[in-house]
């Protein structure tokens, strides 16, 4: 009987082991050890739930996700709620229909780019919502109480930052002098948010025109256009990331299209003349 439990419970070991290797062999597969992209994107917190753990949206390697066919592809239920569930995709699934480069550790700041705390990959799940659906890599963080501070993350972060910190502004004369100094005109709606580090630095302004944007640049030697949307599109939040490139400040910023539920997350790199969106939130190291 003795010899029949030990086996019994040397049998149950070996098969735990198997899966807990075969669970880290995934995980390994899911990152690449001469990773050369470093991510930058929104620290998401789940509104409907109290829980330590946070989530990033993950980037399809394919052209379009087919929701219904991930949601089949689950496992298991994390949370359900009336209106919201979170179900686990398996790692082998996920390795190979989404982009993991630059992720597996994150540093979290806040929105006056202190740094945080660092946070380490858990699993991939799908999120869904009452309106919206997304592919997201959850994770926890070292110390769980600074995420409520948390506004943004970088990952894979190799290079030295540069801290800038700038303050939003209202100013409906300076909104008024860009329209008449670029000769911008609108229909129905007009919306503005100036930034600035400080009272000699460049100014940054948010211009919601109708269904178009446009990020202006105040110089001494006047405004100038540094993007410009080319899709219908407003801006309604936007983080200065304390990395350069081109001698000015990356930009993280929202988008929706006007009058929709359509919403959507963009990294802007200055190429030296305009800002423009990087593809999945990645930057070359």
């Amino acid at each position: 009987m003795t010899l029949l439990l030990l086996f019994s419970c040397k049998h149950k070991e070996t098969k735990e082991n198997e899966k807990l290797g075969s669970s880290n062999s995934q995980q390994i597969d899911l990152f690449d050890s001469n990773d050369n992209c470093t991510y930058v994107g929104y620290v998401n917190k789940y509104y409907f739930q109290k829980t330590n753990e946070f989530y990033i949206e993950l980037y399809s390697k394919r052209t379009d996700i087919n929701f219904d066919k991930i949601s089949k592809l689950t496992d298991s239920i994390i949370y359900k709620d009336d209106e919201n569930v979170r179900r686990r995709i398996p790692l082998s699934i996920a390795s190979k229909e989404f982009d993991f480069s630059g992720i597996r550790e994150l540093t979290l700041f806040d929105g006056k780019q202190n740094e945080l705390t660092k946070a380490h990959f858990i699993r991939v799940e799908f999120l869904e919502g009452s309106i919206n659906s997304y592919i997201t890599a959850v994770y926890q963080a070292d110390s769980p109480a600074r995420v409520n501070k948390a506004v943004y993350c970088i990952g894979n972060l190799t290079e030295s930052l540069t801290k800038a910190n700038y303050t939003e502004f209202s100013d409906s004369a300076m909104t008024r002098d860009i329209m008449n100094k670029l000769n911008l005109t609108y229909t129905l709606n007009l919306e503005s948010k100036h930034y600035r580090e400080s009272i000699n630095k460049p100014t940054f302004s948010v211009i919601n025109m109708d269904s178009t944007a446009q990020i202006i640049e105040r110089l001494k030697s006047g405004y100038n256009c540094i993007y410009k949307s080319s899709e219908r599109e407003q801006i309604f939040d936007l983080v200065f990331i304390p990395l350069m490139r081109n001698s000015k400040p990356i930009l993280l910023i929202k988008s929706v299209v006007p009058d929709t539920d359509v919403d959507w997350n963009s990294l802007l790199v200055y190429d030296g003349t305009t800002y423009k969106p990087t593809e999945s939130q990645r930057i070359k190291n």
